[in-house]
Parts: C-alpha cells; structure tokens; sequence
C-alpha cells in the first residue's frame, strides 16, 4: 500500500492535467479573440475620428485653431478656440470652400478677339490681317475642343452696339477688345495676331483678364512656310502654329483661374457720382463705400477713383453670392444709409450704376 500512494498521486496529477489542457486553450483562444476585438474597435475609432465622425469631445480636444481667414471664410478669427462651444458656434456660423464648390464654378468664360482699337470714335479694321478669321477660327477650335465656352466679336453691329459701353466706362484706353470682353460677359479674352511671311507664319496669343485687362500671359509659335503662296497651305500653317502656341497659353490662363477663385468670384462695378458734393463731402462718400464694401466682400479692388467714377472690382465668395444680381443687391444694401442707388445696366461680369 505504501508503495501504491506515489504511483496514484501520479496518475491523479496527470489525469488532470490532461483535463485542464483543453480549457486553457479555450481560455487562450477567448482571450485572443477579446484582444483581437478590441483593437478592430480602437482601429476603427481612429479613422472614423481621421474621417470626421469622432465625439465632438475627441474632435474638441484634438484640434483647438482655426482655419485663418480666407476669401470663402472671411471672418474665421486666428486665434485658437479652447472650448467646445466655441467650437461649435465656428462651425454654424463659416461658411468654407471645397472641392466640388469649386468645380460648380467651372471654367472661365473665354472671349477671341483681333488687336482692335477705336479711331476717331469708330472701330479701326484696317490694319486686321486677312488671316485673322482663319486664327480666330483656329484658336476657337482649340478651346472649344476642350470644352471652353467661347465668345467671340462676329462683325460690325456688334462693334458698334459696344461703343455705347465707352462712356460708361473709366480707364478703357480705347481697347475695343477689353469693352466686348465685359459686354460678352467674358472672364478673359485673348487677343491674336498672326503674320505670313514666305519663310515662315507666326502667331502671337495674348490673355488677359477681363476685370482689369490685366496681361496674364502670352505665347508665340512659329512654323516653316517653304515659300507656300496657296490660301489652304497658309490656312493650315496658321493652324498648326495657333496649336502649337494655345497649350502653353492655356496652361498660363489655367494657372490664373485657379489662384483667382481662391479670392472669389470677380465683379467689375462702375459706379457714377450724379450728386453735387464738396470736395470733403466726395473724399468722405468714397471713404463710407469703400470702407462697406470691403467688410462684406472677399476684397475690393480699386481701378479708378474720381469725383464723378468709381470703378472697382469686387471679389465675391461664390457660395453666398450666385450672381451679379447678388452682388447689385448686397452693395445696394450696403449703401443705402448713405446714398440713393441706381442700376443702369447688369451683366454676368459688369454692374453699371448711378449714386445720388
């Protein structure tokens, strides 16, 4: 008997150790898929808070400035915000810019024109090159391939109908292609001249911004011409100098539009003083306007400043203010405590009106 008590000892230890052996690996494969859970749960928290759905107290806590201000967030104030309510109050009261905001906008608006001037108060088509329906041809091709909408000056009615437009605006320099481009409703217009020689046919393209007739940039090709006299060889030579010299212009344009809706939609506004001021009384309205404008909108711009003209250009945030019309209303609005408003006339780019 004594002999036997080791030996059951035995038995009984490794009976139960072979009984246990299964529920510690149930217990080792529980606990694993407990770990397991948890990190799914603490990886998913993280990109949904990555993706903006966190807590508000995790978002709160995470970032605690705001975005400085910008042309679609103009009062965004720089210093940091600490609190949640602070927070909260940001984010229902700013108004921000994104993505597909910006691509409802599309492209600009382009107007093709020839080096037009006026002479003695009439279009001046004499020095227009007999190439230069074949360029402007050429050139809509391009962009209209690209999906531009082209506007274009077609003939001597239109001319005309756009000389009206001269008195009522300041600083035009008698260019007849900075007047179509407002009166078409253009964001830019690209003005074009190309020149046949026996050697060679060249082509110049020039863009410009319509609000200002600012130069955004120009670009000139050049091809052989091997002493070609024949209307068609020409044509197709000035064609293939005009697709030579358009990408790098389109890219320059391109590059422009882009760095342009980050300060907003643009507004020309041409404003005539009808009303008999003093001197103080005109430096004191244009100090009330300007100091107006330039707290509702993105930015002003001042072209030209008189006693009897004011000629700006408003940057308007494109998600408040849809249109011209907007704008009219808004600077109406604004100007009421301080003189009586007129419109004369309103395009898509161009506000004419009358202060009293």
């Amino acid at each position: 008997m004594r002999h036997l008590i080791p030996s059951l000892c035995l038995a009984l230890l490794l009976a139960e150790t072979a009984c246990s052996a299964p529920n510690a690996v149930k217990r080792n494969a529980s606990d694993t898929r407990q770990k397991n859970a948890a990190t799914r749960q603490r990886a998913e928290s993280a990109y949904n808070e990555l993706d903006g759905f966190g807590s508000t107290t995790a978002s709160t806590a995470k970032s605690t400035t705001v975005s400085a201000p910008t042309a679609f967030n103009a009062s965004a104030p720089s210093q940091a915000v600490s609190n949640k309510s602070a927070a909260v109050s940001e984010a229902t009261t700013e108004t921000y810019a994104n993505a597909s905001a910006i691509q409802d906008i599309g492209t600009p608006v382009i107007m093709v024109s020839p080096n037009l001037t006026l002479k003695d108060g009439v279009p001046d088509l004499s020095s227009e090159s007999p190439y230069s329906r074949t360029t402007a041809e050429a050139i809509n091709g391009y962009l209209t391939k690209k999906n531009y909408e082209v506007k274009s000056v077609n003939g001597q009615a239109e001319l005309s109908s756009i000389l009206q437009m001269q008195s009522d605006i300041a600083n035009t320099e008698d260019d007849l292609s900075y007047l179509a481009s407002i009166a078409l409703d253009a964001d830019i217009y690209i003005k074009y001249s190309p020149e046949v020689t026996n050697d060679e046919v060249s082509v110049e393209v020039s863009a410009y911004e319509t609000s200002t007739a600012r130069l955004l940039g120009s670009q000139t090709s050049v091809v052989r011409n091997n002493g070609h006299t024949s209307k068609i060889n020409i044509n197709s030579n000035i064609g293939a100098a005009v697709r030579k010299a358009m990408p790098g212009l389109e890219q320059k344009i391109l590059g422009y539009w882009k760095m342009d809706l980050a300060k907003g939609t643009q507004y020309k506004v041409v404003a005539n003083i009808k009303g008999e001021y003093s001197d103080s009384q005109t430096e004191d309205l244009h100090d009330a306007i300007m100091k107006g404008l330039k707290s509702n909108f993105s930015s002003v711009k001042v072209n030209v400043m008189t006693a009897k003209t004011l000629d700006f250009v408003i940057y308007a945030n494109p998600l408040k203010y849809k249109d011209s019309q907007e704008v009219y209303t808004k600077i109406r609005q604004i100007l009421k405590p301080i003189t009586e408003t007129k419109k004369n006339n309103i395009t898509r780019k161009l506000i004419l009106m009358e202060l009293n």
